[in-house]
């Protein structure tokens, strides 16, 4: 972009050669870097206040059940998230040396673009949304949603309902896929006009990750854990369907990990209470944050999940609630309670930085609490669960966990694949791919869920690095604070320091900031092979970095200092990074006598 100087004053200039300072009215003429910042800033503005009014919907959407118009929103900003504004923020982005300014820059980029396509593949998405919602099976005579296949699976006892449930629902994956298609297709088109050069080269800014060496990751992650896998699954098979593994198909799959060990010990009314004595021995309590809104009231119209909105950063977080039974509602308010915390004590002062970017630090942030629903002290402290019962729990979960881990990996290859190798047949690369990575061989019935199963844009780079970033963090606390680390207010103090960065830090800057050299997998799927039993160890030599991006300005900082405050605590320091495959891990409780055979 050129500076915007007046077109007789720039022509008098090229006659008489101006001479250098300022124009003899007194104006001041901008640099081409100094009118894009001006520009840009007022559009990052534009974008707050929009977002935060599009967030207020949402909540009276979530809590009230009222009809919003959220596209209303959009309403005389049809010039805000254009081509052209996209191209300024690059352009400023290109222009500016600060890694500071450059990442906020990429955020800002990243919304833009994300909102051009969001507004560009409007039909589409409507589209499959209603579709989906207005989806259809006969079972018995009776119209089922499809919306309602996986619960109708969970609770099926025998395999032939199960799978006759699972094919009857078949016919409208296909009607559904013919939307999903041209969606796609017009999603690879956009990112071209945007600039990219390719759909991969899109995503990897989005997910700021390099997704080529994450995929050697997946890879490595996939053959690491295939015989463990086995083992882990047989055992489960068994135990939970009475069948071999090898005898199972996908409709099984929500049978199979369908927690039953622990539900009684999670009754109605008592997961927001659990949520907050957690938090409690932290020296935390969000019923006391001004700025943090909670809605516990249980009314017809408000959803039954719990969510944590951040309207504006830290200013004005909330949390929706309604009571419900069980370990999985509770892990999603424990979830949602990660979010709001992050959201609560972030001092970042930068809309881009504090509410814009990747979402990865914050889902690990999320993933950290979530997973206090598998730890073993904290089951037995808040739900009263120990012994054989916890021992299946822990076996069950953490089977599940390994399950998704392997599933992500095959999702995050697929895609890379089918937009590597456009004259592949995107069927045949589902059941290749996919069929190895679950172990599972596939069915016709199988492949046609290849659109329903696939991503937006290589979300799995996020799910990825958050369960590994939330494994080390938990390590690190246990090491720190000891196995209860949710009893100490130093605990509290620790991760409050490093939510007040907002996302101004990336995963990786997180990850040294505790001690670490990055993110490691060897943490997370050391504790899954402990509590089941089954060693994993990963071969990452010359791929130790694969999580790491290469590019200037997301990631690729090198060795930043710790982030302020994290060294001074009193705690025993944590133990130095060691080799792959050598860390000490402290996981209570699961001495093989504790775990089942």
């Amino acid at each position: 972009m050129h500076p915007r100087i007046p077109l007789l004053l720039a022509f008098a200039c090229c006659l008489t050669a101006c001479p250098k300072g300022p124009p003899a009215d007194g104006r001041q003429v901008l640099s081409e870097k100094q009118q894009l910042e001006a520009d840009v800033s007022a559009m990052s503005s534009k974008a707050e206040t929009l977002l935060e009014a599009q967030s207020r919907l949402v909540w009276d959407f979530w809590t009230e059940g009222r009809h919003v118009d959220v596209a209303a929103t959009y309403a005389g900003q049809e010039a805000l998230f254009t081509i052209e504004n996209i191209r300024r923020i690059d352009r400023l982005r290109q222009l500016t040396d600060d890694a500071r300014e450059v990442r906020a820059l990429t955020a800002l980029h990243s919304h833009f673009a994300g909102e051009y396509l969001s507004h560009a593949l409007a039909e589409f998405n409507d589209a499959a949304a209603n579709l989906e919602a207005s989806l259809t099976f006969p079972v018995d005579g009776k119209d089922v949603r499809y919306r309602d296949l996986e619960r109708l699976l969970a609770n099926e006892r025998t395999v032939a309902r199960r799978r006759a449930l699972y094919a009857a629902a078949t016919p409208a994956i296909e009607r559904l896929n013919q939307t999903l298609r041209r969606r796609e297709e017009r999603a690879d088109e956009l990112v071209r006009e945007l600039g990219f050069a390719s759909y991969e080269a899109f995503g990897s800014e989005l997910r700021q990750s390099d997704l080529g060496r994450l995929s050697v990751l997946a890879e490595e992650i996939l053959q690491a854990t295939q015989a463990p896998y086995r083992v882990v699954m047989e055992r489960l098979s068994q135990r939970e369907l009475g069948m071999a593994f090898k005898d199972i198909t996908r409709a099984d799959i929500p049978r199979l990990f369908r927690s039953r060990e622990v539900e009684d010990a999670f009754p109605k009314g008592e997961s927001l209470l659990k949520a907050h004595g957690t938090l409690a021995g932290m020296g935390l309590d969000l019923g006391e944050l001004t700025h943090v809104t909670i809605d516990a009231r249980d009314v017809k119209a408000k959803s039954s999940r719990p969510l944590a909105l951040a309207v504006r950063v830290p200013s004005d977080v909330r949390i929706s609630f309604k009571p419900g039974t069980g370990v999985l509602h509770q892990a999603r308010v424990l979830h949602e309670f990660g979010h709001a915390l992050h959201a609560a004590f972030t001092t970042e002062t930068r809309f881009e930085l504090a509410r814009l970017g990747n979402p990865t630090v914050g889902e690990a942030y999320s993933a950290l609490f979530e997973d206090l629903a598998e730890d073993p002290v904290w089951l037995e402290e808040h739900a009263g669960v120990s012994g054989e019962q916890r021992a299946q729990y822990l076996a069950a979960s953490s089977a599940h966990k390994l399950f998704l881990i392997r599933h992500a990996a095959g999702r995050l290859l697929y895609q890379l694949e089918l937009h590597r190798r456009v004259e592949a047949d995107p069927k045949a690369l589902y059941r290749e791919i996919m069929s190895r990575t679950d172990d599972i061989p596939m069915t016709d019935e199988d492949t046609e869920r290849y659109l329903v199963d696939q991503e937006d844009f290589f979300q799995s780079a996020d799910s990825f690095r958050a369960w590994f970033l939330a494994g080390q963090l938990q390590a690190q606390l246990k090491a720190r604070f000891g196995p209860a680390w949710w009893r100490t207010s130093q605990a509290g103090e620790f991760l409050k320091t490093l939510w007040a960065k907002g996302n101004a830090m990336s995963a990786r800057e997180v990850a040294q900031a505790i001690g670490e050299k990055g993110i490691e997998p060897d943490v997370l799927l050391l504790r899954l092979g402990t509590t089941l039993q089954v060693p994993m160890k990963l071969n990452l030599e010359g791929v130790e970095d694969a999580i790491l991006p290469a590019a200037p300005g997301l990631e690729d900082f090198t060795q930043p200092p710790p982030a302020p405050g994290l060294e001074d605590f009193s705690a025993p320091p944590a133990p130095p990074a060691s080799t792959v495959g050598t860390r000490t891990f402290i996981w209570p409780d699961a001495s093989p006598s504790s775990l089942p055979q």
